[in-house]
């Protein structure tokens, strides 16, 4: 029955997070049960990860419904950050030092590893690392206003759970654009740090995109309001 209901979890994230489901789509037990041909106990299991994990909600009067995050939505939290952690990074060039530069470099090897693990790496594990190494420039800011208005924008769901359908080579793009930041800020740069962040997010953003337009068109029948 775990496996099941692990499987089904799957299965109904990548649709959530590729676009498949429209933001409110309702997401029928029922009906679900019926097109993965298993009982609706899993369903429900995965039903509820879902919303634990931010990618649906649940209403007594509306039930389990995809997450109204739209394009626009996501468009709106890689530009913010973009803006922000772009500034942040230019700070953190000026203040974080060597110290800063060598635990990046660090992050960067432990995200080097995880990609060589397996294809693309355990996704999780890559997530983390990617959170830890945006959260350290932003913490050597130096700036508490900075920090109050990013921190929720780094680890929000659908911008942690974008992992889950990126390529290996998505991964390792991002991986040369971490390691660049990590060279900005050891050689002291804000200019430098401040264009590798932006360039980072957007195309970051860019791929986000991309790849949930490629899976909603890979899984046209996911789309039941």
């Amino acid at each position: 029955m775990a496996a099941a209901a692990d499987n089904a979890y799957e299965i109904l994230k990548q649709r959530v997070i590729g676009g498949t489901y429209a933001p409110g789509a309702q997401l029928k037990e029922e009906h679900l049960a019926r097109e993965l041909e298993i009982s609706r106990t899993p369903i429900r299991a995965a039903l509820k990860r879902l919303v634990d994990d931010g990618l649906a909600t649940a209403d007594p009067n509306r039930g389990v419904r995809a997450a109204e995050w739209t394009d626009l939505d996501i468009e709106e939290t890689f530009d913010l950050r973009g803006l922000l952690e772009s500034h942040g990074a230019g700070l953190a060039a000026r203040r974080g030092g060597l110290p800063l530069a060598d635990r990046l470099d660090d992050l960067n090897e432990q995200m080097d590893k995880a990609i060589a693990a397996g294809d693309g790496g355990p996704t999780e594990r890559l997530q983390e690392i990617n959170s830890q190494f945006h959260h350290a420039i932003l913490e050597a800011s130096g700036s508490p206003r900075l920090r109050a208005m990013l921190a929720g924008l780094i680890d929000m769901p659908i911008v942690i759970r974008s992992h889950f359908i990126s390529t290996r080579q998505d991964k390792l793009q991002s991986l040369q654009h971490h390691r660049d930041l990590a060279a900005a800020i050891r050689a002291g740069d804000p200019e430098l740090a401040r264009q590798v962040m932006h360039l980072h997010l957007r195309v970051a953003s860019h791929r986000f995109k991309r790849q949930r337009m490629e899976f909603s068109a890979a899984h046209p029948d996911g789309d039941h309001r």
